[in-house]
């Protein structure tokens, strides 16, 4: 199965992955050492990538 890596988005095949991380119900595989280290120190960051845009979840009044 292909996979992205959540830190430099490189397509690897899960099984051959370096390591795997759960996080929130999720889990993401990693191609190098760097790349896990890096989603250790800031998981939220990699875990919502493209939460952090100006539309909000829970729905804005207006």
């Amino acid at each position: 199965m292909k996979v992205k890596d959540p830190v430099c988005g490189m397509e690897i095949e899960s099984e051959k992955a370096f390591a795997k991380r759960e996080h929130e119900g999720r889990t993401f595989y990693f191609c190098s050492q760097n790349c896990v280290s890096k989603f250790d120190a800031d998981p939220h960051k990699y875990g919502h990538p493209q939460k952090h845009e100006h539309h909000d979840e829970h729905g804005s009044h207006h």
